[in-house]
């Protein structure tokens, strides 16, 4: 069930350090998060409520991962994303290397502009959807 409070946007960083951060997120129903674009590092998602709605690889195939679902893009992997439509959503995600990306943060908070890891998408598309990992949420076991 969606909360009132994951319908507002809400970011927060957990951890960051120059090796990984930890980002906790949370969007409105239908919200375009980020274009198409790519980094040196690795990125991931892990769905903690509502839907993602991901756009990957030189294809730009379509990628819908709900709660419980997990994708990571590994470094030159174009990727988009943005919250499904009907549901808000919240979710976790890493950047390792950070990137710079906790500052980036930051900085958005905080109105200052922060270069960091991100870069639009080349020429040739960049690598294929397919190196996306995306792993659907397991069945719950009962006993």
């Amino acid at each position: 069930m969606a909360t009132e409070a994951a319908a507002a946007t809400t970011i927060s960083v957990l951890v960051a350090q120059e090796s990984v951060s930890l980002t906790y997120a949370g969007r409105g129903a239908g919200e375009r998060v980020a274009g198409l674009h790519i980094h040196r590092h690795a990125e991931a998602f892990y769905v903690l409520e509502g839907a993602l709605t991901f756009e990957v690889g030189a294809e730009r195939e379509t990628i819908t991962i709900g709660s419980g679902g997990f994708v990571a893009v590994p470094p030159g992997l174009a990727h988009g994303y943005r919250t499904a439509r009907g549901h808000p959503a919240r979710w976790l995600i890493v950047h390792a290397r950070d990137g710079g990306f906790a500052a980036f943060m930051r900085g958005m908070r905080d109105g200052v502009e922060v270069d960091w890891d991100v870069a639009p998408v080349p020429a040739d598309g960049g690598l294929p959807a397919d190196r996306a990992i995306v792993a659907r949420p397991c069945p719950t076991i009962t006993r």
